[in-house]
């Protein structure tokens, strides 16, 4: 990764519904081509890391927390927290920083609304880079947090099936129950297995799984925010209709984009990628061996480093 940078600008932004003020950053090049970075979720928020994956000499570099998430205020706030609304606010943070066109990275949750986005702004758009792709459908979000772990952890599964006294089929309902429960200790301990549950899926080799004691989980204050939000996305169908990227995909077939995605992702498998890159004209698709979902992982890491370095000399030559 490049060295680490600071921001040259920092602000917040006020949404055009006035309840949600976006927390956003720029780094590099004032004068570079503009690259905009959608972190994952929903929920998930951006760190000094994530600058580190762009040539700050090449690119003017725009990185933003989405409603609900990471800085941006107020934080969980679930009020007109939709992909309609987050595909607003990225149209307004283009038109605040007067960005004619820029390019894309986004992973997981960032993937779909790069290419939301894409499809419903493609003259705005430069080139994408994507990351262990999801397409937003059902038959995903299923897999993502039911056949997966089911398949593959099964232990982990019976970890939480025997906390809760709920069978498999309905363990994942029951979690987002009581997400929504106004009873505190009920979001606790739900939104930490949820967390925890997703990070054993996001990496090749997650290390033992461990679920503490109810009673050390019910102890813990700080509550992580991106379950509240991923449930709140799901259980909306990620306010998409279904298959809606692929029906719309001719809209920005001819985009030049590259996709990174690992072989052994549990968490958004690779035919989806699959499906998307056979859709489209312009793409290359790389799958690694040896990883999974998350871009913290060597290979995937090194594979987005050289797809941004590379989409830079596609989108300069066209």
């Amino acid at each position: 990764m490049y060295p680490p940078i600071k921001p040259f600008n920092t602000f917040y932004m006020k949404t055009d519904d006035n309840l949600h003020s976006i927390y956003i950053e720029e780094c590099g090049n004032k004068n570079g081509i503009p690259i905009i970075y959608l972190h994952g979720g929903p929920g998930g928020s951006i760190d000094s890391k994530n600058r580190r994956y762009f040539n700050p000499k090449k690119y003017r570099i725009i990185l933003f927390d989405q409603r609900g998430s990471g800085k941006s205020k107020p934080k969980g706030f679930l009020k007109n927290n939709t992909t309609d609304y987050l595909i607003k606010d990225m149209e307004k943070i283009r038109n605040v920083l007067q960005i004619k066109k820029w390019i894309i990275y986004g992973g997981s949750w960032g993937s779909t609304l790069a290419l939301i986005y894409a499809i419903k702004n493609n003259k705005n758009v430069l080139g994408l880079v994507l990351r262990g792709i999801f397409l937003g459908t059902k038959d995903e979000a299923y897999w993502a947090f039911n056949n997966s772990s089911k398949y593959f952890y099964p232990e982990l599964i019976d970890t939480i099936e025997n906390k809760f006294k709920k069978n498999k089929k309905e363990i994942f309902l029951h979690l987002g129950k009581m997400l929504d429960s106004k009873i505190k200790k009920n979001k606790i301990i739900s939104s930490i297995i949820w967390e925890k549950y997703e990070r054993t899926l996001s990496v090749l080799n997650p290390g033992k799984i461990n679920l503490n004691s109810i009673k050390k989980i019910k102890q813990k204050n700080k509550l992580p925010n991106s379950p509240f939000l991923e449930w709140h996305y799901t259980k909306n169908n990620f306010f998409l209709k279904n298959n809606e990227i692929i029906s719309k995909i001719k809209k920005i077939k001819k985009i030049p984009t590259i996709i990174i995605q690992g072989r052994y992702d549990l968490i958004c498998p690779p035919k989806a990628a699959y499906l998307l890159a056979k859709n489209m004209s312009n793409c290359e698709i790389k799958i690694i061996e040896n990883s999974g979902h998350s871009a913290s992982e060597p290979n995937i890491k090194n594979n987005i480093l050289k797809a941004i370095e590379k989409i830079y000399y596609k989108v300069k030559r066209s």
